[in-house]
């Protein structure tokens, strides 16, 4: 611990980090950044308390993550989005390969030029 510091000095990445608890970080935010000792995973940058910060699943829900701590990460925002944009080309690309589409195919029928045409050859010449 550094010299003479509280809880409530404001250096909420250091006590987060540091004990798990500052008064005024929820618990789960707390745990992640404990347990990551204060640095976003997708940066590898120190977690500041001027950050905005969101909590991440590593495994996206619609792939089939769960819920749980061991799949859970405090990240920056810009980062989470960054890393939202990857898992959603890559599922994208996953799915091209294995040749399972997300979409159904349009059954709509495509509208043709209808000319009339007469029976007879009338008006030739």
């Amino acid at each position: 611990m550094k010299g003479n510091i509280s809880p409530f000095n404001g250096d909420w990445a250091y006590w987060s980090a540091r004990r798990g608890t500052h008064p005024e970080t929820p618990t789960r935010v707390a745990k992640l950044m404990k347990a990551q000792k204060g640095k976003c995973p997708h940066c590898h940058l120190y977690i500041r308390s001027v950050d905005l910060v969101e909590v991440d699943h590593i495994t996206p829900r619609s792939q089939g993550g769960k819920d749980i701590y061991t799949n859970l990460q405090l990240i920056h925002r810009h980062c989470h989005d960054a890393k939202t944009a990857t898992d959603i080309k890559s599922q994208a690309r996953s799915t091209y390969v294995t040749g399972q589409n997300t979409e159904e195919p349009c059954d709509a029928k495509v509208s043709r030029t209808v000319l009339k045409t007469s029976s007879s050859c009338e008006g030739i010449a």
